[in-house]
């Protein structure tokens, strides 16, 4: 991958965070208005402690960037923010050259807001499809009664699952995701088989709460899955779930609960995209890890 043009101020060092750092960013996230999950700083961490890493000035944090690595070949980069009173000196492309450079030719996935589409192309990224954000009002209450909360038990046989929807295993990640406080992760299983058929997960956010991920092997079981998450929550609470665009059974879904637009990302790789489900992707997990 061709070098981007980096910043040339020799006192900028880029350096690994602590799991307190990465706090850092996801406050500054919340700034640019992406509204994280309160407990997101620990379970992104865990999912790759040696994935975040900062820019720095005489000590001050001034740049972030991650770049969460699932395996061999696939990562996912996130928070890739310059402090306001730091932007326009090249120090986005010195992070984004950094990358590049440590993580080779492995593919490199984000979700990246549209205003950056170019400078990420740049970068060397491929434009894959866009996501949108949709916002909404819980309702409060479900009569389904056909989804189950995930347990310990569960975990081998849910992360397989999720191996399905995802470019690369990612154990460790799921390990907190699913757990984590502040939130419920439901499943549903087929009657027949008793095989999984979907999960998803909802979890309280700086503001309101946010589904993700949430796959479902048909618009049915989304269905279910979303009225029950979404009951988890006090009637009235904002909630948000963010859809792959392509999956057109996942907009109706969004829309059908009265949600709207509120924000949009695009989806891109630095080598070929992944060959997932996308009609079966009704929430994408996070924009920050995938």
């Amino acid at each position: 991958m061709n070098p981007v043009s980096p910043a040339s101020d020799e006192s900028v060092s880029i350096e690994r965070m602590t799991e307190k750092e990465v706090e850092v960013a996801v406050e500054w996230a919340q700034k640019e208005g992406w509204n994280p999950g309160i407990h997101d700083a620990q379970c992104f961490f865990h999912a790759d402690p040696k994935g975040f890493f900062a820019a720095k000035v005489a000590g001050e944090i001034v740049g972030t960037v991650s770049a969460v690595k699932y395996s061999e070949d696939f990562a996912f980069e996130g928070f890739l923010i310059v402090k306001p009173q730091f932007r326009g000196k090249g120090l986005g492309f010195r992070l984004q050259d950094f990358v590049n450079n440590l993580y080779g030719n492995i593919n490199i996935g984000l979700d990246g807001v549209l205003a950056m589409q170019q400078k990420y192309e740049r970068g060397g990224f491929k434009f894959a499809h866009k996501n949108t954000r949709y916002a909404g009002i819980a309702g409060g209450t479900s009569s389904r009664g056909c989804c189950l909360p995930i347990r310990r038990a569960d975990f081998v046989e849910v992360s397989a699952f999720d191996s399905r929807f995802f470019a690369a295993p990612r154990p460790s990640f799921l390990e907190n995701w699913l757990f984590q406080k502040d939130a419920t992760a439901l499943l549903v299983r087929e009657k027949q088989t008793n095989s999984l058929s979907g999960y998803g997960v909802i979890r309280k956010c700086m503001s309101g709460h946010k589904i993700g991920p949430l796959f479902a092997e048909d618009a049915d079981v989304a269905e279910a899955l979303f009225e029950e998450l979404t009951a988890t929550v006090q009637q009235g609470e904002e909630v948000f779930l963010d859809v792959p665009e392509p999956n057109e059974a996942a907009v109706r879904l969004a829309q059908q609960h009265g949600m709207q637009p509120v924000f949009h990302t695009v989806r891109m790789y630095t080598n070929q995209e992944p060959r997932l489900p996308l009609e079966k992707i009704f929430g994408v997990t996070s924009f920050e890890l995938g």
